[in-house]
């Protein structure tokens, strides 16, 4: 029988919009459109190595630590062997008035990360309210323009040029708690537009820059709440968005299942992941990948053994498949180890910093 998306992921998507919206909100108001004043060297990171067997960390917490847990959990990282990093960009928190920069919590993260030799892929998310449609929420919701998601994507990629290697173009739009623009749903077509904004935008700024597209997670169609990511990238390619994007990136989480015990069944993320690129190839744009920028399991849903075994397949599986690209998994720490919710224990290490089994388990395949 067809595996299935669980419920808990909605929950875990819905319970970072929460986070993301929480920290929008206490952001430093800039006092100027001028970036700040650096305090250490720029160092110029290098490009992310776009093979299969390249294995990151995408840790959207890093945003809301201190700087001693920011570095912290970068040591974590590099002590993992881990090499490039995804973070998240909040337009919310980086922007919050039109044309007034607050770069300072992702320079930090950035910086850090390319001292230790890290490179960075960048999620351009959450609209900050002055942006959205009157009405809609911010930060959850897509912008009303997409010319100025365009904008800001290039004013941070000139600002990052040379030191974020790639750009994601949202997260998740295939599902309302990330792409919550009213009753109709995910709307592939005004997802195209804004990468059609964003990435001469980008590319204008820093031509060595990635601009991965689709961002998808791995779900089903429910109503007008969440839309089959192969639905959506083939709507996405249809509406123009070949052209406007390097590869495509895709969630392939399943906590009830290992990865590969999905190959031939519909409706997995093994099937999805295929169908995506299929999509591509008939667009033209088969030569191009797909990039896993989150996987993991958490320890609510298993034991940390299970966890372990299902980190372990998924990397060992994805680098077999011809059209695959960097895998990065979620997360490097716990928030609440014990805690019953799966968006508290995605980690590696337990909240108290302690390695689980997984974290050995991803050292072993870097």
């Amino acid at each position: 029988m067809p595996n299935i998306v669980k419920i808990s992921k909605v929950a875990a998507v819905i319970a970072a919009v929460a986070v993301v919206s929480a920290t929008a909100v206490h952001v430093l108001t800039p006092t100027s459109s001028t970036p700040p004043t650096r305090s250490i060297p720029v160092q110029e990171a290098a490009a992310i190595n776009t093979s299969s067997a390249t294995i990151g960390f995408a840790d959207s917490d890093l945003w809301g630590m201190s700087p001693a847990d920011v570095n912290r959990t970068l040591d974590l990282m590099t002590a993992t062997g881990v090499r490039t990093v995804r973070v998240m960009m909040p337009w919310a928190g980086m922007e919050p008035n039109p044309g007034q920069y607050d770069w300072g919590k992702v320079d930090l993260i950035v910086d850090a990360a390319n001292a230790r030799g890290m490179s960075v892929l960048g999620t351009l998310v959450s609209s900050p309210g002055w942006a959205v449609e009157p009405g809609l929420l911010p930060v959850s919701s897509p912008p009303a323009s997409a010319a100025t998601y365009g904008d800001f994507a290039g004013a941070a990629a000139a600002h990052y040029r040379g030191r974020v290697a790639a750009y994601e173009i949202w997260n998740e739009p295939n599902a309302v708690m990330s792409w919550s623009s009213g009753p109709q749903g995910p709307e592939p077509a005004r997802y195209a537009e804004m990468l059609k904004a964003a990435y001469p935008k980008i590319k204008g700024a820093d031509p060595s820059a990635l601009v991965i597209g689709g961002v998808v997670g791995a779900v089903v169609q429910f109503f007008a709440l969440t839309m089959d990511p192969v639905t959506f990238v083939e709507q996405m390619y249809a509406a123009g968005a070949k052209g406007s994007l390097d590869a495509v990136s895709f969630h392939p989480y399943l906590y009830n299942n290992e990865f590969s015990q999905g190959r031939g069944t519909p409706n997995t993320p093994f099937s999805q992941a295929e169908a995506i690129h299929g999509v591509m190839a008939n667009y033209g744009d088969g030569g191009k990948k797909v990039w896993a920028t989150e996987y993991g399991q958490p320890t609510s849903a298993s034991d940390e053994a299970t966890q372990a075994a299902y980190l372990t397949d998924f990397l060992t599986t994805w680098r077999t498949l011809p059209f695959a690209g960097p895998a990065y998994i979620y997360t490097t720490r716990d928030r609440n180890t014990g805690s019953g919710a799966d968006v508290d224990t995605l980690g590696v290490y337990r909240s108290d910093w302690t390695p689980k089994p997984a974290q050995a388990a991803v050292a072993a395949l870097t």
